[in-house]
């Protein structure tokens, strides 16, 4: 949408500043009859074309772009302009209004000239209305819009380059997760991972259900020390004794769980965030005390047991969410997946090892497998496809905005290239003209930009709420596009400045 209401505010200037070159033309057609409802029609007609023009490049640039963006959203959609009249008429009553509504103010600029004065040479004093207003009123919404989504552009490729640099807490790299399926195997887990730990790419194996980026469940919890505290909710993790090692999680106090002591099976640890929430004061004081826990296979018994550790908050979610407290215990009832963490050496040679092992223990269901880091990355994948999308509608929109500026720039040369002539032949310099042209251009964007940087943090604002864990929006994103559009606006100004500089002052100046 920005993009299609940008290039109708450019079409406007750029109709605008060719308007002086066919001031005659104009002059010529009124003086042999023409009215100015005809040259309107005609004008409008003219923009039209060039609408009609464009759409069937569009359309034939959206035919060859299309596998690629079918890739990019992981979709099927389909140019079906031939087969489906809706999207055929739809593109037509784009086009007519595109056309119209980009054509009518250049088609009152163009056919309000006065014939006396353009056909005695005086082009400039025969447009109409010379107030600048709504031409440099485009320019401002142009840029506006340009570096709003500059800004944009850049507090989500920096929350998105948090999100995947964060420190989560574990460690996700090597880590391969193996669904649990078939009978024999959800018998034999304990076999099965004694022979993974044979593999000499294997470092450590844990037989769990509640792995980081995998599905989780709760339960209320109850601390016996505490009578009158209320039972609290927490993510229950049913793990074993490998679980922590696996992860690479951090203990702060207590202990790990043992296979040496029997007593463990009713033990637990718990996070920092859970230390908080039951009020159980440093993690040192949290080591020893009670907690129960109503299992799930009978909602009459309890599982009662001491806390033997705590570990450091990681983050078993997303960062949309925040770390919620958390029980680790060993439930063998609900274990459901295996991680296996491997050597970044010979990664493919122990995979196709664990095939072997799988079809020997579960040889009736094929092996499934993914990596820690690969899921993860999956629950960015949008806000990773919003950053790809983001930068290239930006720096479309600044093209655009640029051409727009461009036609402004050689508009006002044109107004006032008997003055620059003049300034030349009294002794102005060719960086003075470059100046005079640029202040006015540069002033325009300098308002654009205190227009868009409050919309933008607002909007950027509201955005980054939906993140439990999120960067702060800092002064210099929005130093850094204003500088970027001013740069950008300052060499689109000079290429015109710089031709109308060093132009000769004696074609300027013939006609007087």
């Amino acid at each position: 949408f920005f993009i299609l209401l940008i290039a109708c505010f450019n079409f406007v200037n750029l109709a605008t500043s060719r308007s002086l070159q066919r001031a005659k033309e104009v002059g010529v057609r009124k003086t042999i009859g023409a009215g100015r409802v005809q040259l309107i029609v005609q004008f409008i007609c003219e923009s039209i074309l060039f609408a009609a023009i464009s759409m069937v490049l569009s359309v034939i640039a959206t035919g060859l772009l299309l596998p690629s963006l079918n890739a990019f959203t992981e979709k099927e959609m389909q140019l079906d302009i031939l087969t489906n009249p809706l999207v055929a008429v739809a593109l037509l009553v784009l086009t007519l209004l595109v056309g119209i509504v980009a054509g009518f103010y250049p088609a009152l600029v163009l056919s309000g000239f006065q014939p006396v004065k353009v056909l005695k040479g005086s082009r400039a004093d025969a447009l109409p209305g010379r107030t600048p207003w709504l031409r440099h009123g485009l320019v401002v919404i142009q840029f506006s819009l340009s570096i709003l989504l500059i800004i944009s552009a850049i507090v989500v490729i920096r929350q998105v380059s948090y999100m995947h640099g964060k420190d989560l807490g574990f460690r996700k790299e090597q880590i391969l997760f193996l669904p649990m399926r078939g009978e024999n195997l959800q018998k034999n887990y304990a076999s099965f991972k004694n022979e993974l730990l044979k593999y000499p790419g294997v470092t450590a194996v844990s037989i769990g259900y509640g792995f980081p980026g995998d599905m989780f469940g709760d339960g209320m919890m109850t601390v016996k020390e505490k009578p009158a505290l209320e039972p609290k909710r927490a993510t229950q993790l049913m793990v074993d004794e490998d679980y922590i090692k696996t992860l690479g999680l951090s203990l702060l106090a207590g202990r790990d769980f043992s296979k040496a002591i029997q007593s463990d099976e009713r033990a637990y640890i718990i996070n920092e965030t859970a230390i908080k929430e039951f009020g159980l004061g440093t993690p040192q004081e949290a080591v020893g005390k009670t907690l129960s826990w109503p299992t799930w296979r009978k909602a009459d018994s309890l599982k009662t047991g001491p806390i033997i550790g705590v570990v450091k908050d990681f983050h078993y979610k997303s960062l949309y969410e925040r770390v919620e407290p958390a029980v680790l215990h060993i439930y063998p009832e609900a274990y459901s997946k295996i991680a296996v963490k491997l050597k970044s050496e010979n990664i493919e040679t122990e995979i196709a090892g664990m095939k072997n092992l799988w079809n020997k223990f579960s040889p009736d269901f094929p092996i499934e497998y993914n990596f820690l880091d690969e899921s993860f990355r999956k629950m960015y994948k949008t806000e990773d496809k919003l950053k790809t999308l983001l930068s290239l509608f930006t720096f479309i929109t600044i093209f655009v905005a640029c051409l727009g500026l461009l036609g402004l720039t050689a508009y006002a040369a044109e107004r006032r290239k008997k003055e620059l002539g003049i300034r030349k032949v009294l002794g102005a310099t060719a960086q003075g003209i470059v100046v005079l042209l640029s202040k006015d251009f540069i002033k325009l964007v300098l308002i654009a930009i205190i227009i868009a940087s409050p919309i933008a943090y607002y909007f950027m604002n509201k955005w980054l709420e939906s993140f439990a864990y999120r960067i702060n929006i800092a002064w210099w994103m929005f130093a850094v596009a204003a500088m970027f559009a001013m740069l950008l606006a300052l060499l689109t100004i000079s290429l015109q400045a710089v031709k109308a500089a060093l132009s000769n002052p004696i074609k300027n100046l013939r006609t007087e």
